[in-house]
């Protein structure tokens, strides 16, 4: 499976998690947005369809695609309360590592080829519109993609 980062530079094209997501060539994509945190918990404790599913800011604008069948997006968390996460804390890291077992249970299922997330740049380093977020998070985010990708469980 591809783990591929994905850079926008406009709307309409490669890189428009909106726009991609209805190209047949992404068909057999996972994409994963940048969440927050009440989002992200509110989306699990409630059952699809459950108005959990509205449209957000930025590369959550896919939201939508959490709650449709076949499910074509999911969110991993960046920040809350308004704001990036600013370092890789234990309350941090639990809160990614729920989001990647989502993922991972996703993953499993055999129905994608490819995760395809934001990236900020060539190197692939997730990119964060709306919050600033600390390097340890977002590195932590990736790898843990990379991880799910070999088949590995996150840590």
């Amino acid at each position: 499976m591809d783990v591929i980062g994905s850079q926008f530079k406009g709307g309409g094209k490669r890189g428009d998690f909106g726009w991609m997501i209805h190209q047949p060539d992404y068909d057999d994509a996972l994409f994963i947005f940048n969440d927050n945190e009440a989002e992200f918990r509110a989306h699990q404790a409630h059952a699809a369809g459950s108005g959990r599913c509205h449209a957000g800011g930025g590369n959550a604008g896919i939201r939508p695609f959490q709650c449709q069948l076949p499910q074509r997006a999911a969110g991993i968390p960046t920040g809350a309360n308004g704001q990036g996460y600013g370092r890789l804390d234990d309350h941090v890291r639990g809160v990614i590592d729920d989001a990647l077992r989502v993922i991972g249970d996703l993953v499993a299922t055999g129905s994608y080829s490819r995760i395809i997330y934001s990236a900020e740049n060539a190197a692939g380093d997730l990119g964060t519109g709306i919050f600033q977020v600390s390097e340890d998070v977002k590195r932590y985010i990736v790898e843990g993609l990379r991880q799910l990708a070999t088949g590995e469980a996150p840590e």
